[in-house]
């Protein structure tokens, strides 16, 4: 006698279609995690890109002696304008820190919240002293999905001497 083929069981398909769906499980969760990866170094990467260009433009940028007392902002809306390389708001930028170099201990060197200049020493063409030379502007930048990251700039209004 011939033996046909009878197909296969209930059983065994539902054990085939179980294996299946594990290992594509595994497939969607490692390609899931890859995404997710992806999307946070991109929003890393966009990070770094505003800080290097705040950094950049408060380089670029005129020495204030009294930030605080500027009518522009001060370099609030210089380093803001970075968030615009990535097209993120500007508020994703933000002045965090603004210290001036302590010219009554130079000694130890500590830095000061509160910048020792006022009035008409204030003004651009204020002559050059210790007190005008440093500043520690700190800020940070923060992603649309709560990464962030700051840095800080020592900026001075101290210049080389022209060559002759």
């Amino acid at each position: 006698m011939k033996r046909y083929d009878r197909g296969s069981s209930l059983i065994e398909v539902v054990i085939a279609v179980a294996l299946m769906g594990i290992v594509v499980s595994g497939v969607l969760g490692a390609m899931w995690s890859a995404i997710r990866l992806s999307r946070f170094s991109d929003e890393q990467a966009k990070v770094e890109a505003v800080l290097g260009s705040a950094a950049d433009r408060l380089a670029n940028y005129a020495y204030i002696p009294c930030p605080t007392n500027n009518s522009n902002g001060g370099y609030l809306p210089i380093i803001q304008a970075a968030a615009g390389t990535v097209d993120w708001p500007t508020s994703s930028v933000t002045l965090t820190g603004m210290f001036f170099w302590n010219t009554t201990s130079v000694s130890s060197g500590t830095w000061i919240t509160t910048n020792g200049l006022s009035g008409t020493e204030c003004n651009e063409t204020a002559s050059l002293t210790t007190a005008r030379t440093l500043q520690r502007i700190t800020f940070m930048v923060t992603s649309p999905s709560g990464y962030s990251k700051s840095l800080e700039v020592v900026k001075s209004n101290v210049f080389p001497r022209s060559i002759s």
